[in-house]
């Protein structure tokens, strides 16, 4: 029990063991060096640190602290060893997208918005969990009222959460290509899930005072600049008693790529829904639209770089047969 005190140094230890076992331990004792690990860079003094000794930098001027060699992020040391092993390295998405060709490029970019309309659906039902909860516990165990009738108030609350969580996603601009982190993809669906429960207090406030005989508030827009920026950081809802100017927001350049007809067409709709579900309506609309309007940006690009090649391509005397027949089409 010495061990347990210290008492024993180690070469004593090693002397109570077994000959034999001794005898193993030494013949089977790895021989040579050990292999090691370069030693993290040294920066040289060169000229300029001496100069920076005998002239020390003033207070005003910060110290200029040695650069340490560049590393992309895959490297395991990030201190700077190896780096000359990183010099012409590549990332692999980069390799990627250079061997893409533009059916390839287009094809990324339509099941790219496709996954984006199917999150909208998965986020949305992940927010109107409980709505869903109780649709479902109305189903497989409904009451005697609930059987009377088919669960339809479940349902329709359900339904009404799904439809407007949808479209605030929409709004706040869950659709669109740009590129996010699923942190940033988080914080919309969390502002949706927010403002939909801004959208059932101001309903209760509502009703209470047309219960109660007292004026009906006025709320500001549940998808105002204001609401937003209320939502991300917690604030209650304040009712106004004065007549609040509509949201400004800059849909010229939106409706720019739409069709008049089609403007007016849709405008006519909008007026036949109530009142407080035309704003909704009308800023899940211009969500979609920005989606589509960057979509065909991105589509243009493709087709601008893909010309772009086929002109290198041809002037460097390499044209395939493909832009041979593109450019007799006119494509050029």
């Amino acid at each position: 029990m010495g061990w347990l005190w210290g008492s024993d140094s180690a070469s004593s230890a090693k002397d109570k063991l077994d000959p034999s076992l001794q005898e193993f331990l030494k013949n089977e004792a790895p021989s040579g060096q050990k292999p090691t690990l370069p030693s993290k860079p040294i920066p040289q003094r060169n000229e300029a640190s001496k100069a920076a000794q005998t002239n020390p930098p003033s207070p005003t001027e910060p110290a200029q602290l040695p650069e340490k060699p560049l590393v992309p992020p895959e490297s395991q040391f990030q201190d700077g060893r190896y780096a000359h092993l990183w010099k012409n390295y590549t990332p692999q998405h980069i390799l990627d997208e250079r061997s893409k060709t533009e059916q390839d490029k287009l094809r990324d970019i339509v099941d790219a918005y496709n996954d984006r309309k199917a999150d909208i659906g998965r986020v949305a039902l992940e927010n109107c969990a409980f709505e869903y909860m109780a649709q479902f516990d109305c189903f497989r165990n409904p009451s005697v009222g609930q059987m009377a009738t088919l669960c339809r108030d479940e349902s329709r609350k359900f339904n009404r959460c799904y439809d407007i969580q949808s479209k605030f996603l929409k709004a706040l601009g869950y659709l669109t290509l740009d590129k996010r982190t699923p942190e940033e993809d988080e914080k919309i669906q969390m502002h949706a899930d927010k403002l939909y429960q801004q959208l059932l207090a101001q309903e209760a406030l509502i009703a209470k005072a047309k219960e109660e005989g007292k004026p009906i508030p006025t709320f500001e827009s549940v998808l105002s600049k204001q609401n937003v920026s209320r939502a991300a950081v917690g604030k209650p809802l304040i009712p106004t008693e004065m007549p609040l100017p509509p949201d400004a927001d800059d849909e010229n350049d939106i409706w720019a790529h739409i069709k008049p007809s089609s403007r007016k067409e849709y405008e006519k709709k909008l007026a036949t829904l109530p009142k407080e579900d035309q704003e909704i309506e009308r800023k899940a609309l211009l969500g979609e639209l920005r989606a589509q309007t960057g979509i065909s940006k991105k589509v243009e690009e493709t087709f601008v770089e893909e010309r772009l090649n086929r002109i290198k391509r041809r002037e460097a005397g390499q044209a395939t047969f493909g832009d041979t027949i593109k450019r007799w089409w006119g494509w050029d």
